[in-house]
């Protein structure tokens, strides 16, 4: 891949639930992806796939629909203990308790699914912190958190 490489157009997928999609590839195809825009809760957001040239698999697919349908829970049971334990040194509980208010969803990115099981990531702008949040889970279970600005 040249320098110039980079202004190539990159290959477009049309995905009946992501809609469409681009493509970027690399020397190992382990690391090729899918990405664009897709609604989650009602809100356009950033979506990325790691995927082969034949697009999102049905388990990414599945997996996405019920990250939508059980968010609210996934939230409540998942996400918000974990920012509280992560952020209580950076952010007082006002812009937890306030969560929809005070964090704006940016985009979800699920990687490979084997044998049912897969790492992903949610990203938010945080209005209190003025950054991005990006929490990765394995399963359900979130595992670490990044603070970028």
């Amino acid at each position: 891949m040249g320098i110039f490489d980079i202004f190539k157009k990159k290959p477009k997928f049309n995905d009946e639930v992501f809609g469409e999609l681009g493509y970027t590839i690399f020397k190992d195809p382990s690391k090729n992806f899918y990405a664009g825009e897709v609604t989650f809760q009602g809100k356009l957001i950033g979506i990325s796939l790691n995927a082969d040239e034949n697009g999102p698999t049905n388990d990414q697919k599945e997996f996405f629909k019920k990250l939508d349908k059980e968010y609210s829970n996934i939230k409540e049971s998942l996400i918000l203990p974990f920012l509280k334990k992560e952020l209580e040194d950076n952010i007082d509980d006002t812009g937890l308790n306030n969560f929809d208010n005070e964090f704006k969803f940016d985009g979800i990115s699920i990687g490979r699914i084997k044998n049912e099981k897969t790492e992903w990531s949610i990203t938010y702008d945080s209005k209190p912190m003025r950054h991005y949040v990006s929490i990765d889970f394995e399963e359900m279970e979130p595992k670490h958190m990044t603070i970028d600005g």
